[in-house]
Parts: C-alpha cells; structure tokens; sequence
C-alpha cells in the first residue's frame, strides 16, 4: 500500500492537469464568480485581517477580490518566501504596493527592513490556493509545506478557507499526513462550502 506522501504526488499530477485544461475565458468567468462568493462570505466583517495569495498563472486570480476587501475596509496579506526553504511570511498590501517577482516566479510586495510580518494569530482568515479538495475539508497543495507550516505555529490559528474551482475536488477523500492543517472551509466558483470540524 502506498504511503501518504506517494499518493499525494501521483495526484498532484492529476489535478496540475485538471486545472491546466481550463480554457482561460472559463477560468476568467469563473475567477470573477469566486472573488464574488469570497466578498459576500467575508463583508460581514469588513475590518478582518485577511491572508489571500498573489496567484501563479493557473491558480484562481484574487485581484478581484482584492478590490472588493479594499472597499469594505479590509486589511489584505500576502506571503512572502523566506530565503529558508519552506517558511514565509504575510505582509500587508494595499492597492499602491509595488510588487516583483519572487522566488518560483511569484509575484510578492516589495518589502523593507522597516516592514512588519503578520503572525499567524494576527490574522482572522487566510484565503488558501490549492490544487485539490475533498468533502471533509482536506487540502492538496504544491508539495512545499509553505502553508502547513506557518499555521502549525499559530495560538489563534484564523478561519482557513481553500480557493480553487469545482473542478478540483476529489472524488475520494484525500490522504493526509499528521501534519497536514484542514481547511475551515473551500470556496469555488459554484459557491462557498463550510465544513465542520
């Protein structure tokens, strides 16, 4: 029987090609739809300190979004990657920030030695990427640990809510490993699902 870990990359390749096969005007559509679905489930609170992420080109695009937070008040966070393999931390932006291309190609925020991170009990929801989800609330991402990590330190660990499109949910439950974090809940373009823990 396979372990975990190998199961999680045969998947991975999987659902990388699910989500590469969405033709770019579904995905824009859709993108639209989820930054929608993220605005009505979070304006309730409009002055949140929210982490969101700077998409890579097949991720769902929380631009979107970022101009409905901004509107309402809200703080928004995004990650940068530490020069130590596997840590990062959150940074505010705001719709002036400079950003630049970061380690793996990802856009992030230009920062200063003068700039603050979040910590992890800061926060009150993180928008989370994926690559895939299933019914109980677990989480496929890119392998790296970035995410897990960061909130395995938090006191106050906030409302964890995946982002991906309905497409990538799985058939079968997911395979875990201890350290993996559950999602709070997973937004898709066909709406906002909250799973109970």
């Amino acid at each position: 029987m396979n372990s975990p870990h190998l199961e999680k990359q045969a998947m991975r390749q999987t659902f990388r090609q699910r989500r590469a096969g969405l033709s770019s005007d579904v995905k824009d559509k859709a993108d639209a739809e989820i930054a929608e679905h993220i605005g009505k489930l979070l304006i309730k609170s409009p002055n949140r300190r929210i982490a969101a992420y700077l998409a890579s080109p097949q991720e769902v695009d929380l631009l979107p979004w970022f101009e409905i937070a901004w509107a309402a008040g809200q703080q928004v966070y995004v990650p940068v990657l530490s020069e130590i393999p596997g840590h990062m931390a959150f940074y505010c932006i705001g719709p002036k920030t400079p950003l630049q291309q970061g380690r793996f190609k990802l856009m992030e925020p230009s920062i200063s030695a003068s700039d603050i991170p979040a910590t992890p009990s800061d926060l009150d929801v993180a928008l989370i990427p994926l690559l895939a989800f299933d019914g109980q609330g677990h989480r496929l991402g890119m392998g790296g640990g970035y995410y897990d990590r960061y909130f395995a330190q938090a006191k106050h660990r906030p409302l964890m809510i995946g982002v991906g499109y309905q497409l990538q949910q799985a058939e079968h439950i997911l395979p875990t490993e201890p350290w993996d974090i559950n999602l709070s809940g997973v937004v898709t373009e066909t709406g906002v699902r909250l799973f109970h823990s």
